[in-house]
């Protein structure tokens, strides 16, 4: 099962910045080693269930989620949108709020 950790994306992830994630490492010092060589990334929470994991993933406020869904539907080099991409993945967040699995 692992050493499970809930991460935070922080400002310098860009419109990721707030989008909860989670993820299993095998031990604590193997995420204390993977911290210590990035800095997009903050523990919201570790050791935890993956009941907890997937509460606070889900807690991500829906600003967070609409920011990563417009920088996931630019393209990297150019920084063109990609209209029906976004619309795509703004549909996605909606039905999830809707149905309950988010904010």
């Amino acid at each position: 099962m692992g050493y499970i950790v809930a991460l935070r994306y922080t400002s310098k992830a860009g419109g990721y910045a707030g989008v909860v994630t989670w993820t299993s490492f095998n031990s604590k010092a193997k995420l204390d080693k993977w911290l210590s060589s990035q800095d997009e990334q903050e523990v919201v929470e570790e050791g935890i269930s993956d009941k907890r994991a997937m509460e606070l993933s889900l807690a991500t406020p829906i600003r967070c989620r609409l920011m990563a869904a417009v920088e996931d539907s630019c393209d990297k080099k150019t920084g063109d949108v990609f209209p029906d991409l976004l619309i795509s993945n703004i549909q996605q967040i909606l039905t999830m709020e809707r149905i309950g699995l988010g904010a």
